[in-house]
């Protein structure tokens, strides 16, 4: 390569090319961490273009929902044996695909971006038990309504009420098809005379009711939001700070009130483990605190798995800094028995509760008032694992069941001699399981940090073996040519 070049000059070449990577290893272990910090940053960070931004604006991560009926199977059976128990058949699953999309965005000066949420979902019958035609009894949830609003109406209007009761309602739904009861909706007259009762508490949007009429599409029925990017600092990434304009819901008191957490797809990238983790779903209003339980591992992915725990839906009967879940005066809480949360400020006033399927975690006697239930905990547990140092969700089983409270009403025939139960309406399942694809590209994010690392040793290395072969060489040569000539030899 240099053949021409003095001795001189190949021992400066070699000792210079030495001491540039051993500065260059050094220079590397020394600016690598901010370097590598400020690259996972870029891509982290929700803005234009970076990869995390892609993966928000629509969910890459192949998502599924879960629906399960509860088929009551012996309602006449109660008129006959007031000690009877309503007793359920579980139907299911019914399997959607679910996608989220992030639609209407405006950036913030405040490092905020403000957005709605478009869902999408599409019926695949290879993946469900049944199909959408499938028969559902189980109670009349717009009757149910009607009277639990009018409930405490004047006395003498109470007959002409459950005139309109009778004539138009029912106790029950007989063989509903799922269909109707999921995105079709089911059409009553009573929905028009609660539309029209002047109630503050009471503000019905839709003309028919199903669990997801008017949701399928749609960019507002989630609300808006307002989320935290990460631009400055990727710790607080994901949090949202306001819901439909505010960061308070308005539905509850102190802490419970305030709008918490993440919409549970991104969460703050950390270099530390959280002991909890607290995400925010719309669908109830509320946010939900998942503990830290024990380490897992996907396509050699480290990370930590969150559940819900007893914690979630007490309302201050095992856990007092939970009582402002109550909604009751504060001296009459808590007015639940722990394990179901009333739902009923995020439902339109209706007497709605959410709990973990099959009253799993709740107090017994939810349970006991019914049959057919089985609660377990590897059907019915609530939980996400993350990669903390990157916040990528690694598996998601979100669970929750709606319940609607049946209890005697004075005044309506349908109400005067029913027990006093939660009746398990439906429940639901969201999974998500990261894919290996993406999981390759979370690799390449958590090897950063090392990587400069692992380079800088290389070139330290190469450098130091070329300064020790140099040195070796040099000596060696300095021995030979100083070497002391014997004297006979000098004088010949």
């Amino acid at each position: 390569m240099c053949s021409t070049c003095t001795d001189f000059q190949k021992k400066f070449i070699s000792l210079g090319c030495s001491a540039f990577l051993i500065l260059l290893a050094i220079a590397l272990g020394v600016l690598w961490p901010s370097m590598s910090e400020q690259v996972l940053h870029n891509k982290l960070v929700i803005k234009n273009g970076s990869s995390n931004y892609d993966n928000w604006i629509r969910t890459p991560i192949p998502m599924y929902l879960e629906v399960y009926f509860f088929n009551w199977t012996n309602p006449d059976e109660l008129k006959s044996n007031r000690s009877a128990k309503p007793h359920f058949v579980e139907m299911g699953p019914y399997t959607f695909s679910e996608v989220h999309e992030r639609v209407n965005l405006i950036w913030n000066d405040n490092n905020t971006v403000t957005y709605e949420q478009r869902r999408t979902w599409h019926f695949i019958p290879e993946l469900s038990k049944g199909t959408l035609d499938d028969q559902v009894t189980n109670l009349n949830v717009i009757t149910l309504n009607a009277a639990n609003f009018l409930r405490n109406t004047y006395s003498l209007l109470k007959p002409i009420i459950d005139l309109f009761l009778k004539a138009d309602g029912s106790l029950l739904w007989k063989n509903k098809p799922v269909r109707e009861l999921l995105f079709e909706g089911v059409k009553d007259p009573l929905l028009d005379l609660l539309k029209t009762i002047n109630s503050t508490e009471l503000n019905i949007p839709f003309d028919k009711f199903g669990w997801f009429v008017g949701r399928n599409l749609s960019d507002t029925f989630d609300g808006t939001f307002t989320m935290k990017t990460g631009a400055d600092g990727l710790a607080g990434m994901g949090f949202l700070t306001q819901w439909n304009g505010s960061p308070n819901t308005g539905m509850y008191r102190g802490k419970c009130g305030q709008v918490y957490g993440t919409s549970g797809e991104l969460w703050p990238a950390t270099s530390y483990v959280p002991p909890n983790i607290t995400l925010f779903p719309s669908d109830i209003c509320r946010s939900i605190t998942l503990q830290g339980t024990e380490q897992v591992s996907l396509y050699n992915i480290q990370g930590v798995k969150y559940v819900g725990d007893d914690r979630v839906f007490d309302n201050g009967v095992k856990y007092p800094e939970a009582s402002c879940w109550c909604n009751a005066n504060p001296a009459k809480c808590p007015d639940l028995k722990p394990g179901v949360f009333n739902a009923s400020a995020c439902k339109y006033g209706s007497p709605t509760f959410v709990s973990f399927p099959h009253f799993y975690l709740a107090d017994k006697s939810y349970q006991t008032a019914v049959t057919g239930l089985r609660p377990n905990q590897t059907e019915h547990e609530f939980y996400m694992a993350i990669e903390p140092s990157t916040g990528i969700p690694l598996d998601v089983r979100a669970q929750l069941q709606i319940n609607e409270h049946l209890r005697p009403i004075k005044g309506f025939s349908f109400y005067e001699h029913v027990p006093d139960v939660m009746v398990p309406m439906i429940w639901f399942r969201q999974r998500a399981t990261l894919t290996q694809e993406l999981a390759e590209q979370a690799k390449l994010a958590l090897a950063l940090p090392s990587l400069g690392i692992y380079v800088a040793v290389f070139f330290g290395s190469i450098g130091i073996i070329m300064t020790s072969v140099f040195l070796f060489c040099s000596i060696k040569k300095w021995s030979q040519n100083t070497e002391q000539v014997p004297y006979e030899e000098l004088q010949n």
